[in-house]
C-alpha cells in the first residue's frame, strides 16, 4: 500500500512538473497582450504619436497630427516628436537656427551650440559659404547647401519663419484662434456704420432759391 501511494506522489509531481511552465507561459503572453492593449489605447487618434505628448504640446487628439506643422518650422510633429522639440515652438533652444533646418544641415536642435565651440548654431556658417546658418534662413536658402546662394542678402538677419520646407500647418478651430483678435473684418468698419459713406457736400454746391409763402 505504501508504494502505491509513493507510486502516486511521484506521478503527481511529475505532473505539476510539466503543467507549471506551461501556465506560466500563458500568463506571460496573456499580460503581453494587456500591455500591448494599453499601449494602444494611448495613441487615440493613431498618427504615431503618443496622447500624452500631444496633450501636453496642446494638440487635438480628435485628428492626426504626426503631418502637421503648427510652428511651420519645416519639421513636422512627427519630426518633432522624434528629435525631442517643441511642435509650439520654431526655433527649440533659440539659437538663431529654426528646428527644420537644424535637422536638415545636422545640428542638434535642442542644443544652442551643437559641437560646443562657444558659437551658437545660428552664427555658425554650416556649408562655408560666407554667410551664417541665421541668415541663409532668412535669405530662403540652405544654410547646408553653399551653392544655395541666389537670394543672400535678401531677409533681415535674425528673423527666419522656417517656411523652406513645410507641412500641414492647419489647426483646427479649436487648437489657434480664428479671426482677428479685436474681431474686425478687413475692410471694415469698427464704429458700427454699416459701411455706407454719406454723399459727399460739394463746395460748388448752389444754395436754395425757392420762395417761402406764409
Amino acid at each position: 500500500m505504501t508504494r502505491i501511494k509513493l507510486i502516486a506522489a511521484a506521478s503527481l509531481a511529475l505532473l505539476l512538473l510539466v503543467a507549471l511552465p506551461g501556465v506560466a507561459a500563458a500568463k506571460t503572453k496573456a499580460g503581453r497582450g494587456h500591455h500591448n492593449v494599453a499601449k494602444k489605447k494611448r495613441d487615440k487618434n493613431h498618427d504615431g504619436l503618443p496622447d500624452r505628448w500631444e496633450r501636453k504640446h496642446r494638440l487635438s487628439l480628435r485628428v492626426k497630427q504626426g503631418k502637421r506643422d503648427q510652428d511651420r518650422d519645416g519639421l513636422n510633429n512627427k519630426g518633432e516628436f522624434k528629435a525631442g522639440t517643441d511642435p509650439r515652438e520654431p526655433d527649440t533652444d533659440a539659437d538663431g537656427l529654426n528646428d527644420g533646418n537644424e535637422v536638415g544641415v545636422g545640428t542638434n536642435p535642442t542644443d544652442p551650440d551643437t559641437n560646443n565651440d562657444g558659437m551658437e548654431d545660428g552664427a555658425a556658417d554650416t556649408d562655408g559659404d560666407g554667410v551664417d546658418n541665421a541668415q541663409e534662413e532668412d535669405d530662403g536658402t540652405d544654410p547646408g547647401d553653399s551653392s544655395d546662394c541666389h537670394n543672400h542678402g535678401d531677409g533681415e538677419h535674425g528673423h527666419g519663419d522656417g517656411a523652406q520646407v513645410g507641412g500641414d500647418a492647419g489647426d483646427e478651430p479649436s487648437d489657434e484662434p480664428a479671426g482677428d483678435e479685436h474681431g474686425v473684418e478687413e475692410g471694415g468698419s469698427t464704429d458700427g456704420d454699416t459701411g455706407s459713406e454719406p454723399p459727399p457736400t460739394g463746395a460748388g454746391d448752389e444754395p436754395s432759391h425757392e420762395e417761402h409763402h406764409d
